[in-house]
């Protein structure tokens, strides 16, 4: 489903939020219907979006205009996780600057806008001639949300003044998000599945890092499911068709990684005034690699940790792992060696971050 959020005083007819609304055949679309369009409070249009998911079981796309984005922003911070895990993507359009002096005097708590990495997917789409928001600060918003940037040069503020009707590109890229796997909690009953999802990433995904030897005792010792996530509930899976193509967890046990198999587990739990939240168990099927699933799993975590009131992060990471970790903003420590209890050692890199 598509959820369509207008910006102030909503999107008239000839809007492409509009004809996408009365023209769709292939995704069903809803308008988000605000009390006020004309100088509402930002509080009221958050509080509409949660009531509107929580109205419904769908996964969505989020496809806001103008400051529908900033709401979107400031949603993502507070929106409960079940909601947060239904987003399948965001489409933000035009994301005007509500502290620009073209700004309307009416609207308020718009500004400032939380500069946070949104926890699921989205992509900003600016213009170089937007009367509400220079190019320079639409970058800043989509650098700062983790958003991919869609650069539309001379496009006014994207809407029916500047040209744009039913904007098929657009559409397209609805298309594309609405196409994500569905994203949920895992269950005692998805073991065999994650196990047999485990065993082929590290196999595949780590064959150009580590040898035959490591990779067969990490699998026997060090990595496999973690029950305690499961009973936690704090272990996601991404699932297409029916079929688990990645899974990723958190935790505020004191482990930092491993399976049930791992001999050195450790499970205490962590203040989150003293201590980071742990990120664990991140695993994509080597067939669905490189699509984002793992950065959208790694929000999805991030913001169940936030919620339980931690502030930074930590994980242990593998040699493939390294890359994608660094470029979401974890730091590495010194690596090391791991012993396995059959002589063979596997190379791993400690991380961590702060909360973005």
């Amino acid at each position: 489903m598509v959820l369509v959020l207008p910006g102030l005083y909503d999107s008239g007819p000839a809007h492409w939020q509009s004809l996408w609304q009365s023209q769709s055949t292939t995704l069903r679309v809803q308008r988000v219907v605000q009390q006020d369009w004309a100088a509402p409070r930002c509080a009221d249009w958050v509080a509409r979006l949660t009531h509107v998911m929580r109205e419904s079981t769908h996964d969505v796309v989020l496809v806001a205009h103008s400051s529908a984005c900033a709401m979107v922003a400031h949603w993502a911070r507070e929106a409960p996780l079940e909601c947060i895990m239904r987003v399948r993507g965001a489409l933000l359009v035009a994301p005007s600057d509500p502290l620009s002096a073209v700004y309307p005097s009416g609207p308020t708590g718009f500004a400032p806008v939380p500069l946070h990495t949104l926890p699921f997917p989205s992509t900003v789409v600016a213009s170089r001639t937007d009367d509400y928001v220079t190019f320079a600060h639409a970058e800043q918003y989509a650098a700062a949300w983790g958003s991919r940037l869609w650069d539309l040069g001379d496009a006014g503020h994207i809407n029916a003044d500047a040209g744009y009707g039913a904007w098929p590109e657009g559409w397209r890229a609805v298309e594309e998000m609405a196409a994500a796997p569905h994203g949920r909690v895992a269950h005692y009953a998805d073991v065999p599945a994650l196990t047999a999802l485990i065993e082929a990433s590290v196999r595949r995904l780590a064959a150009d890092y580590y040898t035959d030897a490591q990779i067969a005792s990490s699998l026997a010792y060090v990595f496999g499911v973690d029950s305690s996530l499961i009973h936690d509930r704090s272990y996601f899976v991404l699932e297409q068709h029916g079929v688990i193509v990645a899974a990723g967890g958190w935790s505020d046990h004191q482990t930092l990684f491993g399976g049930d198999r791992f001999a050195h587990r450790a499970e205490g739990r962590l203040d989150p005034a003293t201590s980071p939240a742990r990120i664990r168990a991140c695993y994509v099927h080597p067939d669905h690699a490189r699509r984002g699933h793992a950065t959208r799993l790694l929000g999805v975590c991030s913001a169940a940790a936030e919620r339980a009131g931690f502030s930074r992060l930590s994980l242990m990471s593998t040699l493939p792992g390294e890359p994608l970790y660094r470029a979401l903003g974890f730091v590495p420590d010194a690596g090391l060696d791991y012993p396995m209890p059959d002589g063979t050692t596997l190379p791993l890199i400690p991380m961590s971050r702060a909360m973005a």
